[in-house]
């Protein structure tokens, strides 16, 4: 009986111990998280100023974009196509499309240059197709 009682204690302390452990980490990593979402907010922002746009604020585009770009960097072109197809007009039958502003795109541009550098070539190949204002 005394051997039962001190292997249960031994399993209840560890247990106990190792979801410590679990919580320390789960609340490190949230943190981490947060401070690289942060960080990148910042850069956008920053590229934006350069970019003669308006910064945004980075409470938001903490929680639209994250640490990874949302949707942009996830699948840049199918993203690219609904972006213009809302703000060009043509979201729907028996709507007339208008020639979209390059400024518009100029902001999701910096977007995948900051959040996902590597999707850049991908993200040019959407932008391909569009026929945008100023061009011919």
């Amino acid at each position: 009986m005394n051997g039962r009682w001190v292997t249960y204690t031994a399993t209840g302390l560890l247990l106990v111990v190792l979801l410590i452990i679990m919580a320390i980490m789960w609340g490190t990593r949230q943190t981490n998280a947060t401070a690289t979402a942060q960080n990148k907010a910042t850069q956008l922002n920053e590229e934006l100023v350069a970019a003669g746009l308006k910064p945004i604020d980075e409470g938001v585009l903490v929680q639209a974009l994250g640490k990874d770009g949302g949707a942009l960097c996830a699948d840049p072109e199918q993203t690219i196509s609904r972006a213009v197809a809302l703000t060009t007009g043509a979201a729907g039958p028996g709507l007339r499309p208008i020639i979209a502003e390059r400024r518009l795109l100029t902001g999701a541009g910096l977007v995948v240059k900051v959040y996902c550098p590597d999707k850049q070539e991908e993200f040019m190949q959407a932008l391909a197709g569009l026929n945008l204002e100023g061009e011919q």
